[in-house]
């Protein structure tokens, strides 16, 4: 066993019944990391504040991750958002089960905000270079707003564990631009380059043109 990377994604929630995050992350698996020891470990994140709320923590624990990074759909995107940062409060709107979170928090008397202790800029720097290199049409942002539902909520949760990188994505609804196959192949450049930027002895083989190829 090599060093696990964890891939979330979200299902199904109101007007999204195909959620591109999970889409994307499940073709992920498919394509691979094409990285020598690195085990890519998904899984698909309820969208309902409680079960998150224990989800989180057991993936940390069972797969002791050297990165995570969750995924999610943003309904008015249209490129890949990198998220620099989670808030703890306002979290307003009810989940899948009709409920909110206990005072409308991530973490009772947890900080305002969290902020990704990777280097954005960098990584999103690199991921632009390698997607201009193998004619992979995506554009990648940095963002300081990962809302305030379960995408930011996992995100909060996530850092507040301060055990390794955590990082997360914002993606378009499928086809607004970007297929699915972009979508994973993106996720798999910003995978790369953020255990590139937390580890300099990770080597990742280079990406070939015709891997960027759409499904």
């Amino acid at each position: 066993m090599g060093k696990a990377v964890l891939v979330t994604g979200f299902g199904p929630f109101m007007e999204h019944s195909t959620n591109a995050s999970w889409e994307a992350v499940k073709d992920l698996k498919e394509i691979g990391l094409d990285m020598e020891g690195v085990d890519l470990v998904i899984k698909d994140m309820p969208v309902v504040y409680s079960k998150t709320t224990e989800l989180v923590p057991q993936l940390w624990d069972e797969f002791k991750p050297a990165l995570v990074i969750h995924v999610g759909v943003h309904g008015h995107a249209s490129t890949i958002l990198l998220e620099e940062r989670a808030v703890n409060s306002n979290h307003l709107m009810p989940d899948n089960d009709h409920q909110c979170p206990e005072g409308f928090v991530c973490v009772k008397d947890g900080d305002d905000r969290l902020q990704c202790k990777l280097n954005l800029d960098a990584v999103r720097q690199r991921c632009a270079e390698q997607a201009a290199h193998t004619d992979l049409k995506v554009v990648f942002e940095k963002s300081q707003d990962a809302g305030n539902y379960l995408c930011n909520f996992s995100y909060y949760l996530s850092l507040s564990l301060d055990r390794a990188p955590s990082l997360f994505v914002h993606v378009p609804p499928l086809g607004r631009p970007f297929s699915c196959r972009e979508l994973a192949l993106a996720l798999r450049l910003i995978v790369r380059c953020c255990l590139e930027a937390s580890d300099p002895t990770v080597a990742a083989a280079p990406v070939s043109a015709s891997a960027t190829e759409s499904a």
